[in-house]
């Protein structure tokens, strides 16, 4: 079975041969520096983080290769972000209106990139990903972080403006992208919980981004495709709200968050999950991996579910850990053993 079919199958609950077997979230730079160290044949102080470095890392552990292309709304004039990785100084109307003035480019993707995308979908061998900032995430990235979760109740209407522009903005680099390449889901990401669950209200929700949803999802539904959410923490509250507005999945289900995949999979039956592979066990040898595998596999064997690291794989996990990890993964794909 083609790999981006068996990945689509699966997220649908329909029949595969085996569970896909992949990382979902790629490798902390630490992590990736230490298995050189171990003997990993890449130079990683001269990694660029490519589509096509990511899959050589994957097929060099033996998985399935998942890619993806992560459009964002800046260009080089865009001020670069204060304090953690957001906070572009936007504090009312007339920020926002200088750093509009950086927005929003005419993406296009490298056309390496693409033939060699359409080099392997020929094949079926690799998933494809597109992935998109969604209405909490993109304006925390213009406001920082307090600021933005203080403009719900200062600024309303600049924060619905800003959602309704950068919408009409993705939706323009969504339509070139599907026509551009056959990529399989997509992803919002909107990082949005913590572990101690959202940040913000369902009322707040229903009224800032639910009606980003209620437009968005069928405008990429209707080229064939299903949209999932990516946010840490604890999400156990949300899934019910981001449901109502036709979200069809959710990762990487943190487990030091509390989720538990096999807890959702009760309450969403019809819902796909990625993700939950508890992290902080995996340098912990084979019984503790093979004790968090058999966690989580009435999932596998339910469908509608793919196991992967419930974030980025840690530093403490040596190559040989690593490895250990993928094997077993092979081994519990095969759903019903």
């Amino acid at each position: 079975m083609r790999a981006d079919e068996r990945f689509v199958k699966t997220l649908k609950g329909e029949e595969t041969d085996r569970m896909p077997v992949i990382e979902n979230s790629m490798w902390w730079y630490k992590t990736l520096y230490r298995w050189e160290e171990e003997g990993m044949p890449f130079k990683i102080k001269d990694y660029q983080g490519t589509m096509q470095e990511v899959a050589a890392i994957q097929e060099y552990f033996g998985l399935d290769v998942l890619v993806h292309w992560w459009i964002r709304p800046y260009t080089e004039a865009s001020p670069q972000p204060k304090g953690f990785g957001c906070d572009r100084g936007v504090r009312d109307e007339e920020s926002y209106e200088k750093l509009r003035a950086t927005l929003f480019p005419e993406l296009k993707m490298d056309k390496e990139f693409i033939d060699w995308v359409k080099k392997r979908k020929s094949k079926g061998d690799i998933v494809l990903e597109f992935i998109m900032n969604g209405p909490f995430w993109e304006p925390r990235d213009y406001m920082g972080i307090e600021e933005h979760l203080y403009a719900f109740y200062d600024q309303p209407d600049l924060y619905k403006r800003m959602v309704s522009e950068m919408m009409e903005w993705q939706k323009k680099v969504v339509e070139y992208a599907m026509n551009t390449l056959p990529f399989d889901y997509v992803t919002v990401a909107e990082d949005m919980s913590y572990n101690n669950g959202p940040l913000l209200s369902k009322e707040h929700f229903d009224e800032f981004m639910a009606p980003y949803y209620k437009e968005m999802v069928p405008f990429i539904n209707s080229f064939g495709l299903p949209v999932l959410v990516d946010s840490d923490g604890d999400i156990k509250e949300p899934i019910s709200w981001f449901n109502k507005v036709g979200v069809a999945g959710y990762h990487p289900l943190e487990a030091q968050a509390g989720c538990d995949v096999n807890e959702f999979a009760k309450r969403y039956p019809d819902t796909a999950f990625i993700g939950n592979f508890d992290k902080m066990i995996m340098h912990k040898g084979e019984a503790a991996l093979r004790k968090e595998f058999e966690r989580l596999k009435p999932c596998i064997n339910r469908g509608k579910y793919i196991v992967s690291v419930d974030h980025q794989t840690p530093p403490s996990v040596s190559i040989e850990d690593y490895r250990l990890f993928v094997k077993l993964l092979k081994e519990y794909a095969k759903r019903g053993k």
